[in-house]
């Protein structure tokens, strides 16, 4: 099934074409709840097995909840993986950078669960030589460069070359409520968006670009601290 999404003058489209036993990794933010919601609305689309993975260091405990995708989803049967939870605490001798952690996450859950396909909603950092906005102690982090996907693997990311306001458009036209949410990498799910940390402003950005449609959804002053 056909999405078209983003601005006039940023228009793209994608095509999601779910088949045999399929799986999402979702974290509680929205980009991974839009693709979700996405699938929900593709007729005749497979049971959409949930997974969500436990973290440590910085954006551990606290941060992404398996209790905020039962929530978005009103689902009760999240496959919870911990498998790799060495990887991702910083103090730890087994440490990894996330996009490898995320990479063997995937593999092992397509092996373990016989997944034809696994959904995730990773997607494009806007690189600053094409959005100048982005330079500067603005805002925080530094550029993260592209993520990818080895080819041998399931999985799919059908907004890997998206940016981010193409996936709030997506949300908007899809009347998918993103309100509960939770993307901040610098106060925890139960304190809600610090409106500062990178992750914040992204979102803000995106929105920004959509100005157009700022009536079509009353609920973004989520991002507009």
């Amino acid at each position: 099934m056909k999405f078209e999404c983003g601005p006039k003058w940023d228009t793209r489209i994608i095509n999601i074409e779910p088949k045999g036993k399929i799986g999402i990794l979702m974290s509680g933010g929205a980009d991974s709840f839009i693709l979700y919601e996405l699938l929900k609305s593709i007729p005749d689309c497979p049971h959409i097995n949930i997974f969500w993975v436990e973290t440590g260091g910085d954006t551990g405990a606290g941060w992404d909840l398996v209790e905020t995708v039962e929530l978005l989803t009103g689902r009760d049967d999240i496959i919870v993986v911990e498998k790799f939870l060495k990887h991702t605490e910083n103090d730890s001798p087994d440490y990894l950078p996330w996009n490898e952690v995320l990479i063997k996450t995937n593999v092992w859950i397509e092996e373990e669960y016989k997944l034809d396909i696994l959904y995730n909603g990773t997607n494009m950092n806007p690189p600053p030589e094409f959005f100048p906005e982005f330079h500067g102690e603005n805002f925080g982090t530094p550029y993260r460069g592209h993520w990818y996907i080895p080819k041998y693997t399931k999985v799919i990311c059908p907004f890997l070359h998206l940016y981010k306001y193409h996936i709030m458009d997506l949300g908007i036209k899809h009347n998918v409520d993103i309100s509960q949410t939770h993307s901040c990498n610098d106060w925890p799910t139960t304190k809600g968006h610090c409106g500062k940390c990178r992750t914040c402003l992204e979102k803000k950005w995106g929105f920004s670009e959509l100005e157009d449609k700022f009536h079509l959804y009353p609920k973004l002053n989520f991002y507009q601290e």
